[in-house]
């Protein structure tokens, strides 16, 4: 039985044994003491039988237990492997996506029509110019109305 005993022992480091008698029946809590946070790899083995049917079964018992114990145990490990590997890829994400955010946006690419008349053109040229060279001076009075009653965007900003 203590042979048995030993690859549990060495799987969970350490076994708590109890034993009580109650009439003819014994019951038998083997209680694993791992470090594990997992609450279902704590969970003792309760066996209450009479002692010749506990010689008869308790290895088998034993065996099964370690095994179901062992399993979880790898369950559990390479869940918490998963969940660390998805912690660091959403990191890694978010890094990228804060860096991206906080370069400066491009200005659009002005569009060209072939069917505009030439004030169009000047327009968007004067205009593509006060873009690739930002202006230090504000504003401050309202912008005075083209004479072709047309609006100028950017005389509003």
């Amino acid at each position: 039985m203590f042979q048995q005993l030993e690859a549990f022992v060495r799987e969970t480091g350490k076994v708590t044994l109890t034993m009580k008698m109650a009439d003819d029946q014994m019951s038998v809590v083997l209680v694993p003491g791992g470090d594990s946070k997992e609450a279902a790899l704590r969970q003792p083995l309760v066996l209450t039988a009479t002692p010749a049917e506990l010689d008869e079964g308790f290895v088998q018992v034993l065996r099964t237990f370690e095994g179901a114990h062992r399993s979880l145990a790898e369950q559990v490990s390479a869940t918490t492997e998963i969940l660390q590997a998805a912690e660091k890829s959403q990191a890694g994400k978010a890094q990228k996506a804060l860096s991206k955010s906080s370069r400066p946006a491009l200005p659009a690419p002005a569009s060209t029509n072939d069917d505009s008349d030439s004030e169009d053109d000047e327009s968007t040229e004067a205009d593509n110019a006060s873009i690739a060279e930002p202006s230090t001076a504000v504003e401050t009075s309202a912008p005075a109305a083209p004479a072709d009653g047309k609006t100028d965007l950017f005389n509003l900003l």
